[in-house]
């Protein structure tokens, strides 16, 4: 392959490298969840499901507060990583952090005192009321390290170090399933809690060792200058994601509760299995929201909207085709998830299989419509996001009430019937916005073509390098009139010349991104495989070249020239 328009293999790679990592985050952490539930269900009965799944509301108040704070702070470090600006990282990730503990700290005491208000509101069902109370006490305690973990793995991956919160994950999830298996049996559905605990603080402990590398692009400054500015900024970008987190709290929350007054606690426990399957899917679109806030922030700082664009068509498929299979599962054998989650093996609850297939139905809209989210939050369209967020949550409460009012044998139909509802709404939508403001693509809503900025996949040739410097040179003499754009292009023909000597991946293509800004000229180059080994002509380029191993590539931010 010579040097041609972009393609999509090394964005390609990199998703794949984030997914791995970030896939088996979320099945980790979702295992932890489901051991839970499984367990309980098991040596405690039906109720204890049902128990947990009456506070779920409150761990997502907890993850609500690493949300806004810490995933919001995230992206804003990888724009800024994008813009190869470090101070801003830093600081950034110093107020994020103080952010972390101070309301970490204050929302484990508040819900710790206020815990049994905090269920009563929830649950009065005699059966499982006293379950929840014993559950969320112990929760409630340990916020902190529930709080500070996930917002600590946010900057982590975002830094293109997924695989070392993985790591950290699976460790804690491991021990969890271990120990819930123990404390159950010591101290009954306290002992789960606790367990979840011990989960995330052993998380913690793992994912924190990244910040003693060098590799690191976080250190700690003086987060008190610009504290106010940067605290505004931190929430504001936080805020729609921390919403559509809160907003499925509350759902939850309507939901069990119309559930229970239409069918009772068989009712509750049927949409209490339903709601673990969809938390599954989770494990799948958390990975792919977390490579796209990631992967596309980074890339959005760089003005690299035709990597944002494959970035996305790479997602929907992979979302797509992964839930396709899942879905058929769920239909072909729903009884096989019920008998997982205690039905069958001690009190037999009729309806589950078929409330299964219906609601599954619902997991590939719903899926579309959260991956298009994560889209328009690194794109900056924040009220579009937040507003997606409600409206994808309000039609699934208002399309339950309407059908247990009209036909409550058939409440379960109404999920998969919001969620289409809700993709048409949405297209509709970005098809008024893109009528509005035509330089952008219609349904993603990706800025189109830009003429200040080229995008080259180039082989691992020299006859390759000589191509694309061919085509650099024509496009920076169009676009940028100064005597030293020659020597630049000489310098980017030399590192060019460099990868291919260092790289280990040599049978397909590396990619190069320039961009004008102002009669400045930036580029990056992403070269998949190993980290490349430093040599004697990298160091003499330390002045001009500010290289990163991430998202399992080699990158090379090289400085701008006026």
């Amino acid at each position: 392959m010579q040097a041609n328009t972009r393609n999509s293999f090394v964005i390609s790679r990199a998703l794949r490298n984030f997914l791995a990592a970030s896939i088996l985050t979320s099945l980790a952490s979702q295992l932890a969840v489901t051991t839970d539930a499984v367990i309980v269900s098991h040596m405690i009965g039906p109720d204890a499901i049902s128990a947990i799944n009456i506070t779920m509301p409150v761990n997502i108040l907890f993850s609500c507060v690493s949300i806004l704070i810490g995933l919001g702070a995230s992206i804003l470090a990888a724009r800024a990583i994008g813009q190869h600006d470090n101070n801003k990282v830093n600081h950034i990730f110093s107020v994020s952090m103080l952010l972390l503990a101070l309301l970490g700290i204050a929302v484990s005491v508040t819900t710790y005192i206020w815990s049994e208000e905090i269920i009563s509101s929830f649950c009065t069902d005699t059966r499982v009321y006293p379950l929840a109370v014993e559950y969320t006490n112990v929760i409630t305690a340990g916020a902190i390290f529930l709080i500070f973990s996930n917002g600590i793995n946010y900057f982590v991956s975002t830094d293109g170090n997924p695989s070392l919160v993985a790591r950290g994950v699976v460790v804690g999830a491991v021990a969890n399933i271990i120990l819930d298996i123990i404390l159950v049996h010591v101290m009954g559905i306290a002992g789960s809690a606790l367990a979840t605990i011990i989960n995330y603080t052993i998380t913690l402990a793992v994912v924190a060792t990244h910040f003693r590398k060098k590799s690191s692009s976080y250190r700690l400054v003086n987060p008190l200058r610009g504290l106010a500015r940067q605290c505004m900024k931190n929430i504001y970008e936080g805020l729609p994601l921390m919403l559509g987190n809160l907003l499925l709290g509350l759902a939850v929350l309507a939901i069990n509760k119309m559930i229970l007054s239409a069918s009772g606690a068989d009712g509750l426990y049927i949409w209490s299995i339903c709601l673990q399957v969809l938390m599954i899917t989770f494990v799948v679109l958390n990975g792919v929201g977390n490579a796209m806030l990631s992967i596309g922030g980074v890339l959005v700082g760089e003005k690299d909207y035709n990597g944002v664009r494959i970035l996305t068509s790479l997602s929907l498929k992979f979302v797509c085709s992964v839930l396709a299979l899942f879905v058929a599962t769920v239909i072909i054998y729903p009884q096989f998830l019920g008998y997982i989650f205690g039905n069958g093996t001690g009190q037999n609850i009729q309806g589950v299989d078929n409330a299964l297939r219906i609601f599954s139905l619902l997991l590939i809209p719903f899926a579309v419509t959260l991956t298009m989210r994560f889209l328009f939050q690194i794109l900056e369209y924040r009220i579009l996001s937040l507003v997606m967020s409600a409206g994808q949550l309000a039609f699934i409460i208002a399309c339950l009430w309407i059908f247990i009012e009209v036909a409550p044998g058939k409440l379960w139909w109404s999920f998969p019937f919001s969620a289409i509802m809700l993709i048409a709404i949405q297209i509709a939508t970005t098809l008024v916005l893109w009528l509005k403001r035509k330089n952008i693509s219609p349904i993603t809503l990706i800025p189109g073509k830009d003429n200040s900025s080229i995008d080259l996949s180039i082989s691992y040739t020299a006859t390759g390098i000589e191509k694309a410097t061919a085509k650099i040179r024509e496009f920076l003499n169009n676009d940028v009139e100064n005597k030293t754009i020659e020597v630049y292009i000489e310098n980017l023909k030399r590192i060019m010349t460099e990868v291919i000597d260092m790289s280990c991946d040599k049978k397909h293509c590396f990619d190069m991104h320039i961009k004008t800004i102002k009669g400045n000229v930036t580029a990056t180059l992403r070269a998949t495989g190993k980290k490349f080994v430093e040599t004697e002509f990298t160091k003499t380029l330390s002045h001009t070249v500010e290289f990163k191993y991430m998202h399992g590539q080699n990158v090379l931010f090289i400085r701008p020239v006026k």
